[in-house]
């Protein structure tokens, strides 16, 4: 079978005897096949975990604007309900609400306006 994407580079680094039989064990016990299958694919797990760290990050900053969104407008329709009219019509808060939902109260073909 053909190797897809050939290995051309060597990675070297010292270990001591004890650090190379401790390597030598977690390969059997892992079913790697060599003591560079074992480092390639640890170091090739702290770079995924490294990005899914950062991925994590970018995450909470979204939650936590969202967090912040909610708020508002949760704080905003109480301040619409605090407003509201005895009589069940909304003061001008809400008339002005026109202009954020454009087509929401304009006429129909007929120049009527819904009720």
């Amino acid at each position: 079978m053909a190797v897809l994407k050939p290995r051309e580079r060597l990675v070297y680094f010292r270990v001591s005897e004890d650090e190379f039989r401790q390597f030598v064990s977690v390969c059997e016990e892992a079913g790697a096949r060599s003591v560079s299958d074992l480092a390639r694919n640890a170091v090739q797990r702290l770079i995924a975990d490294g990005r899914r760290h950062r991925e994590d990050q970018d995450i909470d900053e979204k939650i936590r604007v969202l967090e912040r969104l909610i708020a508002a407008v949760t704080e905003q329709l109480q301040l619409l309900s605090v407003n509201q009219a005895p009589d069940g019509n909304a003061l001008e808060v809400a008339s002005r609400a026109d202009g954020f939902f454009p087509g929401a109260n304009a006429p129909d073909q007929n120049g009527r306006r819904e009720e």
